[in-house]
């Protein structure tokens, strides 16, 4: 990966099964589209299921939401790409980018992610692993010059002209 760059993290293509009433991706397949995006992130930051089998640690979404720019339909190429925003010691906000094949933005979606340590008594908050943590340094260190995209922490808000 080149320093100032997203993350390419998941290439898949809209299915028959994700399309609504309205001829394109229905608003729950970009959640699921996002949602395997976050594991395939979970695999290139160390987290992947032999990781998690062998550590019992995981990730947990405490918070997402979801930006649609423009509509995919049955058949579109989908790519998804990952900035991480911010992270410290036991969580990340990452904004994921949604592209058609032609790079244009079809949505986007900014996470807050909790390491958990799956235990007996349940699953409990947990400091990344070593691994996981240095991963997290890394993609901060070669990301750190990105633009923060305007969209990201904005929440959801009727919009008044003056």
């Amino acid at each position: 990966m080149r320093h100032d760059s997203v993350l390419p993290v998941l290439g898949t293509a809209v299915i028959g099964e994700w399309v609504d009433y309205n001829g394109h991706m229905n608003d729950a397949a970009y959640a699921i589209v996002f949602s395997r995006s976050v594991d395939a992130l979970m695999d290139r930051i160390g987290l992947d299921s032999a990781a998690r089998k062998r550590t019992g640690q995981s990730l947990f979404t405490l918070q997402m939401m979801l930006h649609y720019f423009k509509e995919a339909k049955e058949g579109d190429a989908l790519a998804v790409s990952c900035h991480l925003l911010e992270h410290d010691d036991k969580r990340m906000r990452v904004w994921l980018v949604m592209t058609g094949a032609g790079g244009e933005r079809l949505a986007a979606s900014e996470q807050l992610l909790l390491s958990v340590a799956q235990t007996e008594e349940g699953p409990r908050a947990a400091p990344w692993s070593f691994e996981s943590h240095a991963a997290l340094e890394a993609l901060a260190k070669v990301q750190a010059a990105l633009p923060h995209p305007p969209e990201a922490g904005a929440g959801v808000a009727l919009k008044r002209k003056p």
